[in-house]
């Protein structure tokens, strides 16, 4: 056996041993290529999903500033009337005050012009008339307390 024989031998070994290796490497490779297109599917279905998760989001998203517009606008609207109560008040306050200032003036000079020599008189009821004014107080509280009962 010639050397050239014998070194063609084994180069066609060499060359069949890393077909071999390719051929193996290639059906792995197949696999994994067909692994690839089967999780496409459901790769696609999460990628929907997602999709469809952040439109929901989104249109959530919008409402919430809708509705907080709303509630702010109707804030708004509530603090301007409260304002103007606000502003009412203060001058009925103010009047108030000043009829109260007036009032007090007027019973300290009524109180000045008053003869001291004068006696104070009785406002109590006659001992004769008493009974008439019981009666009175009695329909005045039971007219008082159906008023109260009728405006609760």
């Amino acid at each position: 056996m010639s050397l050239t024989i014998l070194l063609s031998l084994a180069l066609d070994v060499v060359v069949g041993g890393l077909l071999v290796a390719t051929i193996v490497y290639a059906l792995r490779l197949n696999r994994q290529i067909a692994q690839l297109r089967d999780s496409r599917g459901e790769m696609e279905a999460l990628v929907r999903e997602f999709s469809e998760a952040t439109a929901q989001a989104d249109a959530g998203v919008k409402g919430m500033r809708k509705a907080a517009a709303e509630s702010g606008e109707a804030l708004q609207y509530l603090i301007g009337r409260a304002d103007k109560m606000r502003e009412e008040l203060e001058q009925m306050t103010q009047a108030a005050d000043a009829l109260a200032a007036r009032l007090e003036g007027a019973a300290g000079r009524a109180r000045a012009n008053a003869a001291p020599s004068e006696p104070a008189r009785d406002t109590r009821p006659e001992p004769r008339d008493l009974p008439r004014a019981e009666a009175l107080r009695g329909s005045a509280a039971a007219g008082g307390m159906a008023g109260l009962a009728g405006g609760a």
